[in-house]
């Protein structure tokens, strides 16, 4: 079968690689929430003026190239030399030298573009393979660039950006010679405006470190993606060249990347899992029914944690509601004369798309996000998800107990602001539709979230129905969307494991409760605090060895395992928890995740409700 940007059998086709830029370390801590990438602590870093000197070599080693084709490894050992302190890949094009970290006990090589800069005539187009070879020993010490992010807050905390921006990082526990192990794919979040792999908060030497620990080695992988409007920019131009949602066709052809390359580095390419948190996690579901559900073979599971592609749609709008948009970007840069307008948009300095893209106090102003385009994504996800149109592969998926504080409407004491919010963020409700939404989250605090709290956070401070928000935004945007998904996999006959995350971070608001990304500290039992928010890792907390230690090593042994195994009770715990059962339509029920109380949860709570929000309310949107 073919696609737009690149034939993709990976039966019979050996990919031509991607090129390897310079090395530098462009990693400086930042403040953005939902989206993070993964620095390594024990890798040099260069100042301003370093990087100024680096990126003057690099010029003359543009058209360089680095890495191979690899399909005939997937079923023989990977060709790997190394000594104590420097790994290098064989590969048939030429030597990636990577770096040993002597702590982790693993071997990093990072930054390794994985597709032609998407520049010039590129920009705006579907990624394309790098194809050129070269000679001697490149370097794969420190990430590349980030791409360019779209809020006004992440412009100014000292991370580098660049167009040139589609690299792939692989960091492999060391030991492991003559093994092929199973790989996992990170896929940042950041609602698709913001995210790097290059960022502290999603070190993966930490999870990579917990699968050795818990007896169920991986490798894992992390990339960049072009995101925002470079990623996403749509018009009816932009559709019929065929150009539509090229940030998640970024992914493809990182997937393709591994299945041609990772056997080099010790991996087995039959063993692909995806991995995703937020708006990662909803890429993961993208790729899941992408092209209609046929991407069979590059991934054999998934991971989503909170995140899916069955929200009611914020996303996937109709390719005219971005026209006029388009036309104001045509008309601020000059492009609408009588030449090729994404001709003219392509030939721009960034700084002026930059500028167009930036200048809104208000990030939804100008955000983007996947789109309906009727080859990628050929119908509304939950339409896909009915009519088969999926990747039949086991998953793993979960959603925080108190999402709602992260998408809510925030301080408001009344039932008409209430209907008002309702009204703004989903206009195409009914007002019976609403009504019958309000009957089913009442104006009862105890009912409310953070759950659990009785009528804490109902006062005037919060507002009088700040809880009773939460619980009707969470439920619409992520509890909702986690129990379709599971339910649609459990009627298939597929496995598939639900969680429900209720353990805040040191830092977080108590009136947030578990809200958005509360599980990513630990997930990556991740010591840095860089990132607002993310907190102190359970490792070097105030109880560095106790309950949350032991929850942090629960979640990320379960998810290492699954990477490894395709399900998540092969971890070697050492603690008495329950193993995890699989979600059935008989008795659903969930891993529950709460430090000193982990158990099985019925996931029957609000079952009227989100029965109503999955199968009745969607029907307004959907159909």
């Amino acid at each position: 079968m073919a696609f737009p940007f690149v034939v993709l059998d990976w039966r019979s086709i050996s990919k031509p690689p991607p090129k390897m830029q310079c090395g530098f370390s462009y990693t400086i801590p930042y403040a953005e929430c939902y989206s993070c990438g993964s620095p390594h602590p024990y890798i040099n870093r260069t100042n301003r003026l370093h990087e100024q000197m680096l990126r003057i070599a690099a010029m003359k080693l543009l058209f360089s190239a680095v890495f191979t084709s690899f399909t005939c490894l997937a079923a023989a050992y990977p060709i790997i030399a190394r000594d104590d302190t420097t790994p290098r890949v064989t590969s048939k094009l030429g030597t990636f030298v990577g770096k040993h970290l002597p702590d982790f006990n693993q071997d990093v090589f990072l930054g390794m573009p994985y597709a032609q800069p998407p520049v010039g005539q590129l920009r705006f187009k579907n990624p394309q393979p790098y194809n050129q070879s070269w000679e001697g020993d490149r370097i794969a010490t420190d990430y590349g660039y980030s791409c360019y992010e779209w809020s006004k807050s992440s412009q100014s905390h000292g991370v580098s950006y660049s167009e040139d921006c589609l690299t792939i990082n692989v960091i492999r526990p060391s030991g492991y010679t003559n093994e092929s192990l199973p790989v996992g794919l990170w896929i940042y979040g950041g609602s698709f405006q913001l995210g790097s792999s290059a960022l502290d908060t999603y070190n993966l030497s930490y999870p990579v470190q917990q699968s050795v620990n818990v007896q169920t080695p991986i490798i894992a992988i992390s990339v960049n993606y072009r995101i925002g409007p470079l990623g996403f920019l749509a018009s009816s131009e932009i559709q019929q060249s065929g150009n539509l949602n090229v940030g998640l066709k970024d992914l493809v052809l990182a997937l393709q990347w591994i299945q041609d390359n990772i056997g080099a580095f010790g991996g087995d390419p039959t063993k692909v899992s995806l991995w995703g948190q937020s708006a990662g996690a909803e890429a993961v579901a993208n790729l899941l029914t992408a092209y209609g559900g046929t991407l069979n073979g590059l991934f054999r599971g998934a991971i989503m944690e909170s995140g899916s592609s069955v929200r009611l749609p914020h996303n996937y709008l109709p390719i005219d509601t971005w026209q006029s948009q388009f036309s104001d970007f045509l008309s601020y840069t000059g492009c609408t004369g009588d030449g090729e307008p994404l001709e003219c948009i392509r030939s721009l300095d960034i700084s002026k798309i930059k500028n167009f893209f930036n200048i809104s106090s208000h990030l939804t102003a100008h955000e983007y996000y996947p789109v309906i385009d009727g080859d990628f994504i050929q119908d509304w996800p939950k339409n896909l998800l009915a009519d088969g149109k999926f990747v039949k592969v086991p998953i793993l998926t979960g959603a925080n107990m108190d999402e709602g504080a992260s998408f809510g409407p925030g301080k408001i004491d009344t039932t008409d602001e209430l209907r008002n919010w309702l009204k703004t963020s989903y206009p195409a409700l009914e007002e019976t539709t609403i009504d019958q939404l309000l009957e089913f989250y009442p104006d009862d605090p105890t009912l409310g979230s953070p759950f659990g709290t009785g009528d804490m956070y109902s006062s005037s401070r919060y507002g009088l129905q700040y809880k009773r928000g939460n619980a009707l935004a969470g439920d619409l945007a992520m509890a909702g969307p986690r129990r379709l998904t599971c339910e649609t996999w459990a009627q298939a006959g597929l496995d598939v494991y639900s969680y429900n995350w209720n353990q805040s971070d040191y830092k977080n608001p108590p009136e947030d409760g578990a809200d958005h990304a509360q599980e990513v500290v630990y997930v990556f039992d991740n010591p840095s605090d860089s990132f607002p928010n993310s907190g102190i890792s359970p490792t070097i907390g105030p109880d560095p060895n106790g309950t949350k230690k032991l929850l942090a090593d629960q979640i990320s042994g379960f998810l290492m395992s699954f990477i490894a195994t395709g399900d998540p009770n092969n971890a070697i715990l050492n603690q008495n928890v329950p193993a995890w059962p699989k979600y059935n339509l008989t008795q659903p029920t969930n891993y529950y995740f709460h430090e000193g109380d982990t158990n099985i949860e019925a996931d029957d709570w609000r079952k009227d409700a989100i029965h109503y929000l999955n199968y009745e309310v969607g029907h307004q949107f959907y159909n």
